[in-house]
């Protein structure tokens, strides 16, 4: 491992780090979600598997052999959804820093398999066009890690069908300005089509709520 100790050291509270903010800002719920950062051209570090962000260690990461995920050593039991780090790290050698999460609004779109167009200049240059959805996959499968990085090409940011949001960046800071762009472009797609839908001039989520239930209620 050619990595300096420091290196380790910095990047391991970048992890922990990252954790806290996408609790903070309200971009995942509870223990869901995972983030990875590169090591070297085969190794990253990655959150541990049901653990609080709140709780967690900069020790408790472990490091997962990109090229084999089910390589790891150190720190606590790594996600389940490695794998999927692990294959855009390999993919994509520009990546050094990758998010997994279910904000709320991502969620929707997610669970309704919509590819989100591209809704702003920030969301095209930070994604790269609009947000495809990745084939749907039961969590840790080799069908959702493939499904992703196609759905990846081209893009730093896509859904991951029935589940939520995949984002890569060069750093931790980018891949949380494409996440945090996401969020707010879902958002905003989520208010246009509701005005449409409703011929209403202002947004509220109980006019997205009503018209939810006149639509698809009993």
């Amino acid at each position: 491992m050619a990595w300096r100790p420091e290196e380790e050291a910095r990047l391991r509270q970048v992890i922990k780090d990252s954790g806290v903010a996408l609790l903070k800002e309200n971009l995942v719920q509870g223990t869901w979600g995972n983030t990875a950062v590169r090591l070297d051209e085969d190794h990253m570090l990655v959150t541990p598997t049901g653990l609080d962000y709140i709780a967690l260690q900069p020790e408790d990461m472990p490091i997962v052999k990109i090229s084999d995920p089910s390589v790891w050593e150190k720190g606590k039991k790594p996600t389940s959804e490695r794998k999927i780090h692990a294959a855009i790290m390999a993919d994509r050698p520009e990546i050094n820093a990758t998010i997994h999460s279910h904000p709320v609004w991502c969620s929707v779109l997610a669970s309704a398999r919509i590819e989100l167009p591209v809704m702003s200049d920030e969301m095209r240059r930070l994604v790269g066009g609009s947000a495809r959805v990745g084939a749907y996959g039961l969590p840790g499968t080799k069908k959702l890690k493939n499904g992703t990085v196609a759905a990846m090409k081209g893009r730093n940011a896509c859904f991951m069908a029935n589940h939520g949001v995949f984002c890569a960046g060069k750093d931790m800071d980018e891949a949380f300005e494409i996440i945090r762009v996401m969020e707010k472009s879902c958002k905003q797609y989520i208010e246009q089509k509701t005005l449409e839908a409703t011929g209403q001039s202002t947004y509220s989520d109980e006019l997205l709520f009503d018209y939810f239930k006149s639509k698809y209620g009993a």
